[in-house]
């Protein structure tokens, strides 16, 4: 194992860059013997020789130039590590790792970006779109420092639910204005048309059982991201029980219609904040979550 502190380094660069240990001792404020020194040490460290010398010059060896490359590599690696050490201790450059469900990524994580960015701008973040059944082992391995899921952790993560929301029945919006439309009957709906399921992992078990002992016929298509249920929605391929967040838009714009379910009790869709340590910037973090208004 190499044992080279980054001052033989630089000498090393030095030297090989100038190809005279007087101009090396001159810039370093060394003697030269000090810089033939440092160089020796270097060469048994690595186990060959890295200069043949050529009168008052000396020249890189083979080895000497694969090695020059390597030892630039470690020095500018060192000076990163070092300014990043120093920018944390000063409160600049943290980094937080996220991972946030799908459903999460296309509803809530733009308004949050935008407000957590602005109140901690020295805060760099870094984004994963995973499901909601991966996020909380990888937060138990440290993979990530936070996540953002639709499914709370196991008991070795701490979970915290941050937000819930009520469930709706949509299908393709039919053209008609409310008033001058005919009734939808949300059971007929549903024995007529494909039912995408599975689209959020907290609610759909119990919504099926539901579904099966209420319906006289269904048809289910597992589709397991809310976006392209929707999408199927509103190319009026089926029908589904989304949260309000994900389709409030569309049922504004008069793209999807929401129709009352009144033979069922519909699911809330839960949202949950998942860490293991309490370091400050998880802290503050899973605080500023707490807080934040989902609109």
């Amino acid at each position: 194992m190499l044992l080279i502190d980054t001052r033989t380094l630089k000498t090393f660069i030095l030297a090989a860059e100038h190809e005279n240990y007087r101009i090396v001792s001159e810039k370093l404020f060394i003697t030269q013997p000090a810089v033939s020194s440092q160089i020796r040490q270097l060469e048994k460290e690595i186990g060959g020789k890295l200069f043949n010398k050529r009168g008052r010059h000396i020249k890189l060896t083979e080895l000497g130039r694969l090695f020059h490359k390597e030892a630039k590599d470690i020095v500018a690696q060192s000076e990163r590590s070092l300014s990043q050490i120093s920018k944390f201790q000063q409160g600049f450059n943290k980094t937080l790792r996220i991972a946030i469900s799908p459903l999460l990524a296309d509803t809530i994580l733009p308004s949050i970006l935008r407000e957590y960015t602005n109140q901690y701008p020295h805060v760099e973040l870094s984004i994963q779109v995973l499901e909601s059944k991966e996020i909380a082992s990888l937060v138990e391995e440290g993979s990530v420092d936070v996540g953002l899921s639709c499914l709370p952790g196991d008991p070795n993560v701490k979970c915290l639910k941050f937000h819930e929301e009520s469930v709706g029945l949509v299908c393709n919006h039919d053209g008609y204005d409310a008033e001058s439309g005919p009734i939808v009957d949300a059971k007929d709906l549903l024995e007529n048309n494909i039912i995408l399921t599975d689209n959020h992992p907290s609610y759909w078990n119990v919504l099926k059982e539901q579904l099966k002992a209420t319906l006289s016929s269904y048809q289910f298509m597992s589709v397991t991201h809310s976006y392209i249920a929707k999408r199927f929605i509103l190319e009026g391929i089926g029908v589904s029980f989304l949260p309000k967040s994900i389709i409030n838009r569309e049922i504004v714009e008069g793209r999807l219609m929401e129709i009352p379910v009144s033979f069922m009790e519909l699911p809330k869709a839960n949202m949950y904040i998942i860490y293991k340590y309490e370091h400050e910037i998880e802290t503050e973090f899973v605080k500023f979550i707490s807080n934040f208004h989902l609109s």
